[in-house]
């Protein structure tokens, strides 16, 4: 009788699945997912500091390379992240949804505005809401 080994076990499962890219976001959770994933130049599934400072001039971030630093490093210590990890879509969530003086709320225009102002892979400035450059 001869016998074969057995096959190998498949790999698990990612620990954590990059969001989708959405093609005609409708939602509001679509909109804010479809923003992030936007943001994600490299889709790693987390936005860096270069990623996220994208975002922040868009809402109106007009701070100096060492503000912006200063700035993510303290968004990332208020919300217990580890500088490795970046912001999350979790965190973005959270963010774009916060109306107080520590969030970055959007709204679905501003979303939108935002959405169709992003060209992946350009290597573009994102001009703010209201069209200057921020």
């Amino acid at each position: 009788v001869v016998r074969t080994p057995p096959l190998p076990a498949p790999p698990p499962p990612p620990m954590f699945m990059p969001p989708r890219r959405i093609q005609d976001p409708h939602t509001r959770d679509e909109l804010i997912e479809a923003a992030f994933v936007a943001c994600d130049r490299d889709g790693d599934g987390r936005l860096r500091s270069a990623e996220m400072r994208e975002f922040a001039t868009f809402v109106g971030f007009q701070g100096s390379d060492a503000a912006w630093a200063a700035e993510y490093a303290q968004l990332l210590a208020e919300s217990g992240t580890h500088p490795a990890d970046g912001v999350s879509v979790d965190l973005f969530v959270t963010l774009v949804n916060d109306m107080s003086d520590n969030g970055c709320y959007c709204t679905d225009d501003e979303l939108r505005t935002l959405l169709s102002r992003m060209d992946p892979g350009s290597g573009t400035e994102v001009s703010g809401p209201s069209g200057q450059r921020a």
